[in-house]
């Protein structure tokens, strides 16, 4: 039968041997646990989110689990992201062209204000109608708040919550893979 013998003089040459290994596993671990944060992000929690928040798809295709010297970090790479997850309180929002602009872009996009033919299809709204709406729009969140009335929707921080079990299985995984 094969044997593996360790002796006693070997134990500082072991723990380092072992302590490396145990880094690199914990730290595949972290990204494994990063990868799952993402899928449960992009999977579970923004499609129970009503009304989504999602127009082009930009938002939930920004979430990315990114491998760092210590370990692993979730993060969004799309500007509109913080807005989303903190939220933006009315008294913030400042009403511009811009703001105008893309939220008219919205509405076309959406057909929001748009009439119907006889056929059953909706036409989008005109320019004036869609700027129309678009103002209407800005002002609502100008007292309201955006995002669940300005409070965001904590996207990461429910997402945090799975980290411990999924860690924990994701380093019993890594583990087994080291050591077999």
């Amino acid at each position: 039968m094969p044997t593996v013998k360790f002796d006693i003089s070997q134990s500082e040459e072991i723990a380092r041997h072992l302590q490396m290994s145990i880094e690199d596993v914990g730290k595949r671990a972290l990204l494994a646990t990063a990868n799952r944060v993402v899928q449960h992000i992009t999977t579970v929690i923004i499609p129970a989110i009503n009304p989504q928040p999602v127009d082009r798809g930009a938002y939930r295709a920004g979430w990315r689990a990114k491998r760092i010297p210590e370990g692993a970090e979730v993060i969004n790479t799309v500007l509109h992201a913080l807005f989303i997850e903190d939220g933006v309180r009315g008294e913030n929002v400042k009403i511009g062209k811009k703001m105008i602009d893309a939220l008219a872009a919205w509405v076309r996009r959406k057909g929001i204000g748009g009439t119907v033919s006889k056929t059953g299809k909706v036409r989008k709204p005109s320019e004036d109608t869609a700027r129309a709406i678009a103002w209407a729009i800005a002002v609502s969140m100008k007292k309201k708040g955006i995002f669940k009335g300005g409070e965001g929707f904590k996207v990461l921080a429910r997402a945090l919550k799975i980290v411990e079990n999924a860690f924990a299985q994701e380093l019993k995984t890594e583990i087994e893979r080291e050591y077999r």
